[in-house]
């Protein structure tokens, strides 16, 4: 069996319960979903606080300052310790995008207990100078990129064992709590970002799902397997939703490269109440062509510009507060 975790957060609250059905309806053995967020979203999965993590908001920010990007961090955190902060959760945890829908059956651990990896290039496959195996030799010397693909397509199966390894030897290696650890190496410079400055101004400088997934190929290599799918990691097509943000440069899959999913013809036509209207069509219609996976990231549904303003003004309230 494994649980679901789903971190998720107000921007995501059009795509939370899609999120939530493609899980039931595809997922195999799954006993329990769990959102967490700051305030419950859903009658339709379990809630837990934010308020159960060892670490708050403010400790984020008192660490890397108060901007835009420190929600990202914070959500960092919470992906990587959730499997092992949450309370009587299965050997095998689901970690997994509130804005991410599944579309196909999908068996994430087989009869040897081995876990199946979706794969990207998300990171493209020649490139090892980056920040995020930057910030991984940092938190665990030796560690470096294991496979040319990148494990960043959304979600993570999780085991238990595994990341408890992962936390004992970055915390006996930095001598402090592993999302403190995680936290303060970004703090340090990096020879794949120099003078990187602000880390609102600076790529993000740590990741969830490709830290776990380098560290199990290297470590437990016999528990795991890469099993490719057809997945669009970002989908910028016309979504037919007054304020949309139009882009013309495709959607972002995971090993393809940018395409365009549906006719012109079709999105031309299209005019939704709302986004989650419009990200159901959407995810039927990629289901239809052959995609196992579709991620309406936020960003991209309301423009980069909005969705950075946003931010700002919910940290400057959190300050205020």
């Amino acid at each position: 069996m494994i649980d679901v975790v789903i971190p998720s957060h107000e921007k995501d609250k059009e795509t939370l319960d899609l999120c939530i059905q493609g899980v039931k309806e595809n997922v195999q053995d799954v006993r329990r979903i769990i959102v967490v967020s700051k305030n419950k979203m859903t009658d339709n999965a379990e809630w837990i606080s934010e308020e159960t993590f060892p670490f708050t908001i403010k400790d984020v920010g008192d660490t890397i300052g108060f901007h835009r990007k420190t929600f990202n961090y914070f959500g960092g955190l919470i992906q990587t310790t959730s499997a092992l902060v949450l309370p009587d959760l299965c050997e095998n945890v689901l970690v997994l995008d509130s804005d991410t829908v599944f579309l196909t059956p999908k068996k994430f651990v087989d009869d040897e207990n081995r876990v199946s990896f979706d794969v990207s290039y998300d990171v493209a496959a020649g490139v090892v100078d980056h920040p995020y195996y930057e910030h991984m030799e940092k938190l665990i010397p030796g560690l470096t990129k294991q496979t040319q693909y990148s494990g960043i397509v959304h979600h993570m199966l999780i085991q238990k064992d595994i990341l408890q390894d992962m936390f004992n030897r970055v915390e006996e290696y930095h001598n402090k709590p592993f999302w403190k650890a995680n936290l303060d190496v970004t703090l340090e410079d990096y020879r794949t970002w120099p003078n990187k400055g602000s880390h609102a101004d600076a790529p993000l400088l740590l990741t969830t799902y490709e830290l776990y997934f380098n560290y199990a190929l290297k470590y437990f290599p016999d528990r795991v397997k890469i099993e490719p799918r057809k997945s669009i990691l970002a989908y910028k097509g016309r979504m037919g939703v007054d304020g949309e943000n139009i882009e013309s440069v495709g959607s972002r899959t995971n090993l393809n490269g940018n395409v365009k999913v549906l006719p012109e013809q079709e999105e031309n036509q299209f005019k939704f109440e709302s986004f989650k209207d419009s990200c159901e069509y959407i995810s039927k219609r990629c289901k239809e062509l052959g995609y196992d996976t579709v991620t309406f990231q936020n960003h991209t549904r309301i423009g980069s510009s909005n969705h950075k303003t946003r931010c700002e003004v919910e940290i400057h309230e959190i300050l205020q507060s």
